[in-house]
Protein backbone atom coordinates (compact mmCIF):
# COMPACT_ATOMS: atom_id res chain seq x y z
CA UNK A 1 0.00 0.00 0.00
CA UNK A 2 1.35 3.23 -1.21
CA UNK A 3 0.57 6.55 0.37
CA UNK A 4 1.35 9.98 0.12
CA UNK A 5 2.42 12.63 2.66
CA UNK A 6 2.91 16.57 2.47
CA UNK A 7 6.19 17.76 4.22
CA UNK A 8 3.83 19.27 7.30
CA UNK A 9 2.63 15.98 8.27
CA UNK A 10 5.81 13.95 7.68
CA UNK A 11 7.23 15.87 10.19
CA UNK A 12 4.30 15.67 12.24
CA UNK A 13 4.60 12.10 11.78
CA UNK A 14 8.18 11.67 13.29
CA UNK A 15 7.67 13.57 16.05
CA UNK A 16 4.74 11.48 17.24
CA UNK A 17 6.98 8.37 16.31
CA UNK A 18 10.11 9.76 18.42
CA UNK A 19 7.21 9.89 21.37
CA UNK A 20 5.96 7.05 21.34
CA UNK A 21 8.98 5.19 21.15
CA UNK A 22 10.16 7.10 23.93
CA UNK A 23 7.40 6.23 25.91
CA UNK A 24 6.49 2.30 25.31
CA UNK A 25 7.55 -0.13 27.25
CA UNK A 26 6.07 -3.00 25.05
CA UNK A 27 7.73 -4.65 22.58
CA UNK A 28 6.55 -4.59 18.85
CA UNK A 29 4.62 -7.31 18.00
CA UNK A 30 5.06 -10.11 15.22
CA UNK A 31 3.12 -8.35 12.94
CA UNK A 32 4.16 -4.85 13.11
CA UNK A 33 8.08 -6.23 12.91
CA UNK A 34 7.31 -7.34 9.62
CA UNK A 35 6.45 -4.20 8.18
CA UNK A 36 8.63 -1.72 6.79
CA UNK A 37 8.46 2.02 6.76
CA UNK A 38 10.64 4.22 4.08
CA UNK A 39 11.04 7.86 4.98
CA UNK A 40 12.64 9.60 2.67
CA UNK A 41 14.16 13.47 2.45
CA UNK A 42 11.18 15.72 3.73
CA UNK A 43 12.30 17.76 0.28
CA UNK A 44 11.07 14.61 -1.54
CA UNK A 45 7.15 14.75 -2.35
CA UNK A 46 7.26 11.35 -3.23
CA UNK A 47 7.87 9.93 0.03
CA UNK A 48 6.46 6.38 0.73
CA UNK A 49 5.14 3.96 3.38
CA UNK A 50 5.59 0.39 2.13
CA UNK A 51 4.37 -3.08 3.58
CA UNK A 52 6.56 -5.89 1.70
CA UNK A 53 5.90 -9.57 2.60
CA UNK A 54 8.82 -11.46 4.90
CA UNK A 55 10.66 -13.66 2.19
CA UNK A 56 12.79 -14.50 5.60
CA UNK A 57 13.76 -18.55 4.70
CA UNK A 58 11.94 -18.48 1.25
CA UNK A 59 13.66 -18.83 -2.11
CA UNK A 60 11.70 -18.68 -5.15
CA UNK A 61 10.57 -21.81 -7.48
CA UNK A 62 12.71 -22.41 -9.81
CA UNK A 63 9.43 -22.95 -12.43
CA UNK A 64 7.48 -19.53 -11.33
CA UNK A 65 10.07 -17.34 -9.24
CA UNK A 66 7.66 -17.30 -6.83
CA UNK A 67 8.74 -17.75 -3.05
CA UNK A 68 8.22 -20.60 -1.09
CA UNK A 69 9.86 -22.68 2.08
CA UNK A 70 13.28 -24.29 0.66
CA UNK A 71 10.93 -28.06 1.11
CA UNK A 72 8.80 -27.22 -1.27
CA UNK A 73 10.91 -27.01 -4.57
CA UNK A 74 13.06 -29.90 -3.21
CA UNK A 75 11.12 -32.25 -5.27
CA UNK A 76 10.72 -33.76 -8.24
CA UNK A 77 8.18 -31.70 -10.88
CA UNK A 78 5.47 -33.74 -12.32
CA UNK A 79 3.67 -32.67 -15.75
CA UNK A 80 0.43 -33.87 -16.08
CA UNK A 81 -1.60 -34.56 -19.31
CA UNK A 82 -5.16 -32.77 -19.41
CA UNK A 83 -7.93 -33.93 -21.56
CA UNK A 84 -9.94 -30.40 -22.89
CA UNK A 85 -12.32 -31.90 -24.91
CA UNK A 86 -15.94 -30.44 -24.09
CA UNK A 87 -17.12 -33.56 -22.28
CA UNK A 88 -14.27 -33.01 -19.73
CA UNK A 89 -14.45 -29.89 -18.95
CA UNK A 90 -13.99 -28.30 -16.37
CA UNK A 91 -10.27 -29.66 -15.44
CA UNK A 92 -9.48 -30.16 -11.95
CA UNK A 93 -6.55 -28.91 -10.39
CA UNK A 94 -4.87 -27.19 -13.25
CA UNK A 95 -5.27 -23.60 -11.80
CA UNK A 96 -2.52 -25.16 -9.12
CA UNK A 97 -0.12 -25.83 -12.09
CA UNK A 98 2.50 -23.29 -12.23
CA UNK A 99 3.18 -23.73 -16.07
CA UNK A 100 0.40 -24.76 -18.44
CA UNK A 101 1.18 -25.85 -21.91
CA UNK A 102 -1.86 -26.21 -24.83
CA UNK A 103 -1.13 -27.43 -27.92
CA UNK A 104 -3.23 -28.98 -30.69
CA UNK A 105 -4.04 -32.39 -31.29
CA UNK A 106 -5.58 -35.09 -34.06
CA UNK A 107 -8.93 -33.53 -34.72
CA UNK A 108 -8.37 -29.88 -34.48
CA UNK A 109 -8.73 -30.30 -30.57
CA UNK A 110 -6.29 -28.76 -27.64
CA UNK A 111 -4.66 -30.61 -25.06
CA UNK A 112 -2.99 -28.82 -21.98
CA UNK A 113 -0.16 -29.75 -19.73
CA UNK A 114 0.63 -28.80 -16.56
CA UNK A 115 4.06 -28.62 -14.68
CA UNK A 116 3.61 -28.80 -11.02
CA UNK A 117 6.06 -28.32 -8.23
CA UNK A 118 5.21 -26.11 -4.65
CA UNK A 119 1.39 -26.87 -5.23
CA UNK A 120 -0.18 -30.39 -4.20
CA UNK A 121 -3.58 -30.49 -5.42
CA UNK A 122 -5.74 -33.37 -4.22
CA UNK A 123 -7.76 -33.88 -7.27
CA UNK A 124 -6.10 -33.45 -10.78
CA UNK A 125 -8.33 -34.49 -13.86
CA UNK A 126 -9.42 -35.64 -16.11
CA UNK A 127 -6.24 -37.02 -17.32
CA UNK A 128 -5.41 -37.66 -21.06
CA UNK A 129 -3.07 -39.26 -23.06
CA UNK A 130 0.75 -38.92 -24.26
CA UNK A 131 1.92 -37.31 -27.25
CA UNK A 132 5.42 -36.20 -28.32
CA UNK A 133 5.71 -32.82 -28.42
CA UNK A 134 4.40 -32.81 -24.55
CA UNK A 135 6.76 -35.06 -24.10
CA UNK A 136 9.61 -32.51 -25.36
CA UNK A 137 8.42 -30.29 -23.15
CA UNK A 138 8.15 -32.48 -19.77
CA UNK A 139 11.72 -33.31 -20.15
CA UNK A 140 12.65 -29.79 -20.07
CA UNK A 141 11.96 -30.08 -15.86
CA UNK A 142 12.65 -33.81 -15.77
CA UNK A 143 9.46 -34.89 -14.60
CA UNK A 144 7.39 -37.31 -12.95
CA UNK A 145 5.33 -37.73 -16.51
CA UNK A 146 1.77 -38.84 -15.51
CA UNK A 147 -1.03 -39.45 -18.50
CA UNK A 148 -3.40 -42.58 -19.65
CA UNK A 149 -1.53 -44.15 -22.59
CA UNK A 150 -0.36 -42.34 -25.93
CA UNK A 151 -0.09 -42.24 -29.53
CA UNK A 152 2.34 -45.06 -30.59
CA UNK A 153 5.22 -42.49 -31.11
CA UNK A 154 4.70 -41.28 -27.77
CA UNK A 155 5.04 -44.54 -26.11
CA UNK A 156 8.01 -45.40 -27.70
CA UNK A 157 9.67 -42.26 -27.21
CA UNK A 158 8.77 -42.74 -23.17
CA UNK A 159 10.61 -45.96 -23.44
CA UNK A 160 13.49 -44.40 -25.65
CA UNK A 161 14.22 -41.84 -23.37
CA UNK A 162 13.79 -43.81 -20.08
CA UNK A 163 11.15 -41.24 -18.87
CA UNK A 164 9.94 -41.18 -15.18
CA UNK A 165 6.77 -42.65 -16.50
CA UNK A 166 3.14 -42.59 -14.14
CA UNK A 167 0.74 -43.97 -16.71
CA UNK A 168 -2.55 -44.72 -15.60
CA UNK A 169 -2.66 -47.56 -18.17
CA UNK A 170 0.11 -49.84 -15.70
CA UNK A 171 -1.32 -48.45 -12.33
CA UNK A 172 -3.75 -49.31 -10.24
CA UNK A 173 -6.94 -47.50 -8.46
CA UNK A 174 -5.19 -46.20 -5.93
CA UNK A 175 -2.98 -43.80 -8.20
CA UNK A 176 -5.69 -43.77 -11.15
CA UNK A 177 -9.70 -43.66 -10.66
CA UNK A 178 -12.83 -42.43 -12.83
CA UNK A 179 -15.00 -40.49 -11.49
CA UNK A 180 -18.88 -40.61 -11.86
CA UNK A 181 -19.47 -37.23 -12.80
CA UNK A 182 -17.89 -37.47 -16.36
CA UNK A 183 -18.10 -40.06 -18.86
CA UNK A 184 -15.41 -42.01 -19.98
CA UNK A 185 -12.50 -41.84 -21.30
CA UNK A 186 -13.18 -37.94 -19.64
CA UNK A 187 -13.12 -39.34 -15.66
CA UNK A 188 -9.99 -40.18 -15.13
CA UNK A 189 -8.49 -38.54 -12.27
CA UNK A 190 -5.13 -38.63 -9.40
CA UNK A 191 -4.15 -36.38 -6.77
CA UNK A 192 -0.85 -35.34 -5.47
CA UNK A 193 -0.28 -37.84 -2.99
CA UNK A 194 -1.23 -40.78 -5.76
CA UNK A 195 1.39 -39.21 -7.89
CA UNK A 196 4.10 -39.02 -5.42
CA UNK A 197 3.52 -42.66 -4.32
CA UNK A 198 3.66 -43.86 -7.44
CA UNK A 199 7.02 -42.25 -8.10
CA UNK A 200 8.47 -43.61 -4.77
CA UNK A 201 6.92 -47.42 -5.36
CA UNK A 202 8.41 -47.04 -9.03
CA UNK A 203 11.97 -45.74 -7.23
CA UNK A 204 11.93 -42.94 -9.16
CA UNK A 205 14.69 -40.01 -8.41
CA UNK A 206 13.21 -37.73 -5.74
CA UNK A 207 14.54 -34.83 -7.63
CA UNK A 208 15.09 -33.42 -10.73
CA UNK A 209 17.57 -32.67 -12.69
CA UNK A 210 17.08 -29.47 -14.61
CA UNK A 211 17.69 -25.99 -16.04
CA UNK A 212 16.27 -23.28 -14.71
CA UNK A 213 14.29 -20.54 -15.96
CA UNK A 214 14.95 -16.80 -15.44
CA UNK A 215 12.44 -14.82 -13.56
CA UNK A 216 12.57 -11.05 -11.97
CA UNK A 217 12.38 -10.75 -8.05
CA UNK A 218 9.35 -8.52 -8.75
CA UNK A 219 7.04 -7.08 -11.60
CA UNK A 220 8.72 -5.29 -14.14
CA UNK A 221 7.37 -3.89 -17.80
CA UNK A 222 8.72 -5.62 -20.98
CA UNK A 223 8.69 -1.69 -22.34
CA UNK A 224 6.74 -3.35 -25.10
CA UNK A 225 3.47 -2.60 -27.03
CA UNK A 226 0.25 -2.08 -24.87
CA UNK A 227 -2.06 -4.77 -25.32
CA UNK A 228 -5.10 -5.83 -23.16
CA UNK A 229 -6.21 -8.66 -24.51
CA UNK A 230 -5.16 -11.59 -26.44
CA UNK A 231 -7.45 -14.29 -28.41
CA UNK A 232 -6.31 -17.54 -29.85
CA UNK A 233 -8.34 -18.74 -31.95
CA UNK A 234 -7.12 -22.75 -32.12
CA UNK A 235 -10.61 -24.10 -33.90
CA UNK A 236 -13.99 -23.60 -33.65
CA UNK A 237 -14.49 -24.87 -30.35
CA UNK A 238 -11.37 -24.39 -28.73
CA UNK A 239 -10.52 -20.31 -29.02
CA UNK A 240 -8.62 -18.85 -26.02
CA UNK A 241 -8.35 -15.66 -24.81
CA UNK A 242 -6.62 -13.75 -21.82
CA UNK A 243 -7.63 -10.40 -20.59
CA UNK A 244 -5.67 -7.89 -18.54
CA UNK A 245 -6.97 -6.87 -15.23
CA UNK A 246 -4.60 -3.42 -14.43
CA UNK A 247 -5.55 -3.40 -10.93
CA UNK A 248 -4.65 -7.03 -9.90
CA UNK A 249 -1.15 -7.25 -12.21
CA UNK A 250 -2.89 -10.50 -14.58
CA UNK A 251 -4.10 -12.19 -17.17
CA UNK A 252 -7.64 -13.54 -16.52
CA UNK A 253 -8.49 -16.56 -18.99
CA UNK A 254 -11.39 -17.84 -20.99
CA UNK A 255 -12.01 -20.51 -23.55
CA UNK A 256 -14.85 -20.00 -26.16
CA UNK A 257 -15.75 -16.65 -24.89
CA UNK A 258 -16.74 -17.98 -20.95
CA UNK A 259 -14.28 -17.54 -18.09
CA UNK A 260 -12.44 -20.65 -17.82
CA UNK A 261 -12.48 -21.90 -14.10
CA UNK A 262 -11.18 -24.70 -11.74
CA UNK A 263 -13.51 -27.84 -11.14
CA UNK A 264 -12.69 -27.39 -8.07
CA UNK A 265 -11.74 -23.87 -7.03
CA UNK A 266 -14.64 -22.52 -8.96
CA UNK A 267 -11.69 -19.66 -9.41
CA UNK A 268 -11.35 -18.56 -13.01
CA UNK A 269 -7.73 -19.40 -14.01
CA UNK A 270 -4.92 -16.51 -14.36
CA UNK A 271 -1.75 -15.69 -15.61
CA UNK A 272 1.35 -13.47 -14.98
CA UNK A 273 2.84 -14.38 -17.98
CA UNK A 274 1.79 -15.73 -21.69
CA UNK A 275 3.95 -16.68 -24.42
CA UNK A 276 2.32 -17.31 -27.69
CA UNK A 277 5.27 -19.50 -29.57
CA UNK A 278 5.15 -20.48 -33.07
CA UNK A 279 6.02 -24.01 -34.25
CA UNK A 280 5.69 -25.78 -37.58
CA UNK A 281 2.89 -28.22 -37.78
CA UNK A 282 1.90 -30.97 -40.06
CA UNK A 283 -0.58 -34.26 -40.16
CA UNK A 284 1.55 -37.10 -40.04
CA UNK A 285 -0.81 -40.01 -40.48
CA UNK A 286 -4.50 -40.88 -41.07
CA UNK A 287 -5.67 -40.02 -37.53
CA UNK A 288 -5.17 -37.22 -38.17
CA UNK A 289 -2.12 -37.17 -35.76
CA UNK A 290 0.51 -34.33 -35.51
CA UNK A 291 4.26 -33.41 -35.66
CA UNK A 292 5.05 -30.16 -33.71
CA UNK A 293 8.19 -29.42 -33.73
CA UNK A 294 9.56 -28.00 -30.88
CA UNK A 295 13.79 -28.59 -31.59
CA UNK A 296 14.97 -25.91 -32.77
CA UNK A 297 14.24 -21.87 -33.60
CA UNK A 298 11.39 -20.11 -34.66
CA UNK A 299 9.16 -17.08 -33.65
CA UNK A 300 6.37 -15.71 -30.85
CA UNK A 301 5.32 -12.75 -28.63
CA UNK A 302 5.53 -12.80 -24.99
CA UNK A 303 2.54 -10.66 -22.94
CA UNK A 304 3.35 -9.82 -19.33
CA UNK A 305 1.79 -6.77 -17.29
CA UNK A 306 -0.30 -5.10 -20.21
CA UNK A 307 2.50 -4.95 -22.69
CA UNK A 308 3.58 -7.41 -25.69
CA UNK A 309 6.93 -7.88 -26.88
CA UNK A 310 8.06 -10.14 -29.92
CA UNK A 311 10.27 -13.02 -29.65
CA UNK A 312 12.14 -15.81 -30.68
CA UNK A 313 12.52 -18.76 -29.11
CA UNK A 314 15.23 -21.62 -29.42
CA UNK A 315 15.27 -25.25 -27.69
CA UNK A 316 18.77 -26.91 -28.59
CA UNK A 317 17.64 -30.77 -27.57
CA UNK A 318 14.68 -32.58 -26.86
CA UNK A 319 16.09 -32.40 -22.80
CA UNK A 320 17.29 -28.68 -23.49
CA UNK A 321 14.80 -26.51 -21.79
CA UNK A 322 13.23 -23.74 -24.37
CA UNK A 323 15.39 -20.04 -23.59
CA UNK A 324 13.58 -16.97 -24.89
CA UNK A 325 14.62 -13.63 -26.51
CA UNK A 326 13.39 -10.11 -27.20
CA UNK A 327 14.86 -8.55 -31.04
CA UNK A 328 18.29 -7.43 -29.19
CA UNK A 329 18.83 -11.27 -28.66
CA UNK A 330 18.63 -10.69 -24.64
CA UNK A 331 17.14 -13.60 -22.56
CA UNK A 332 14.36 -12.83 -21.54
CA UNK A 333 13.51 -12.62 -17.54
CA UNK A 334 9.71 -13.95 -16.66
CA UNK A 335 7.59 -11.83 -13.80
CA UNK A 336 6.95 -14.03 -11.12
CA UNK A 337 3.88 -15.83 -11.41
CA UNK A 338 1.66 -18.44 -13.27
CA UNK A 339 3.23 -18.91 -17.29
CA UNK A 340 0.81 -20.24 -20.12
CA UNK A 341 2.68 -21.17 -23.25
CA UNK A 342 0.59 -20.99 -26.14
CA UNK A 343 2.28 -23.72 -28.62
CA UNK A 344 0.74 -22.49 -32.00
CA UNK A 345 0.61 -23.63 -35.61
CA UNK A 346 2.69 -20.87 -37.62
CA UNK A 347 -0.20 -20.42 -39.89
CA UNK A 348 -2.57 -19.36 -37.09
CA UNK A 349 -3.27 -15.44 -36.45
CA UNK A 350 -3.10 -14.38 -32.77
CA UNK A 351 -5.15 -11.80 -32.01
CA UNK A 352 -4.29 -8.67 -30.42
CA UNK A 353 -6.47 -5.89 -28.71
Amino acid sequence: MRKRFGVGVLCITILVLIFAVGCSKNKPTGAEQDDIVVITDPADSNDVVDTREDLTGKVPSPISGIYVEQERIERRPFAVMFDNMVKARPQAGLDQAEIVYEFLAEGLITRYMGIFLINEPDTIGSVRSARPYFIDRALEYDALYVHVGGSEQAKSDIKALKMADIDALSRNSTIFWRKSHKQAPHNMYTSTQAIRKAASESKYNTEGVYERLKFHNSDVKPNGAEISKVGLPYSKNYTAAFIYNQEEGIYYREINGKSHQDEISKQQMTAKNIIVQKAATKVIDSEGRLEIEMVGKGEGFYLTQGEMLEITWEKKSRKAITRYYDKDGKEIQLNPGITWIQVVPKTMNSIFE
